[in-house]
């Protein structure tokens, strides 16, 4: 069955807006690190690349790119598309005039768990495109496939309206009821990170600052001595 659902229950765009420059990092560490981190085959199409935006979940038939189409009319400023075409690399699903499309209506990139094409015009037009891999074969558009439906891409769950952080790093997702929670919790993060980075200027060692030395007292820590010959 396809679905298109035109309404996407969005976060405060103030609450989106205000995670522009919040590394992937921070927003994984204060989500768990585990269940919202898109696996790492997901890669940026270029260096210094920064995305964020609230997502439009497209689920597009692996070879065939029709649905992406539609989405990009359904997209509104600052959404993000986050496409599952079930990891299949074997065809470029979008390219350069798609994502020039994007970006002249104002949308925040475009997640792929499949293949894409034109990656150095996409890279010169600097529009922030992840995905699994490129593949110069053009796409099919035949099978309709849904919009803003719950889907899996890098390994998340996203549902329509949740937000995307991503850079150099990776992708983390964020589930759009709880935007403005892992904000807060972003930003005490960063603030954190901020102090103690001036007690490593100062010669600490993170091993002593974070108490490590209890997680050694709690294992068996044997020697050269204790292998097996």
């Amino acid at each position: 069955m396809h679905t298109i659902e035109h309404d996407v229950e969005r976060p405060d765009s103030d609450v989106v807006s205000a995670f522009e420059g919040i590394p992937s990092t921070i927003v994984s560490d204060v989500t768990g690190n585990i269940g919202l981190t898109m696996d790492s085959g997901i890669r940026p199409a270029y260096s210094d690349i920064e995305m964020g935006g609230t997502a439009i979940t497209v689920n597009a038939s692996p070879g065939d790119n029709l649905i992406i189409h539609k989405a990009i009319t359904m997209a509104e400023p600052g959404d993000v598309l986050v496409i599952d075409s079930e990891g299949f690399t074997e065809t470029g699903h979008f390219g350069e005039l798609m994502c020039k499309s994007c970006q002249v209506n104002g949308i925040g990139g475009i997640v792929i768990d499949g293949a894409y094409r034109d990656s150095e015009e996409i890279t010169e037009m600097e529009f922030p495109v992840y995905g699994r891999g490129t593949h110069p074969r053009g796409p099919l558009k035949q099978d309709p496939g849904s919009i803003n439906v719950p889907i899996s891409c890098g390994g998340v769950t996203v549902e329509p309206g949740d937000v995307v952080v991503g850079d150099d790093d990776g992708l983390a997702v964020v589930p759009s009821e709880s935007a403005e929670e892992v904000l807060e919790r972003s930003y005490d993060k960063l603030e954190s990170e901020d102090e103690v980075r001036e007690e490593l200027v100062e010669g600490e060692y993170l091993f002593e600052l974070n108490n490590y030395a209890k997680l050694f007292e709690e294992m068996e820590v044997v020697g050269p001595e204790d292998s097996i010959q």
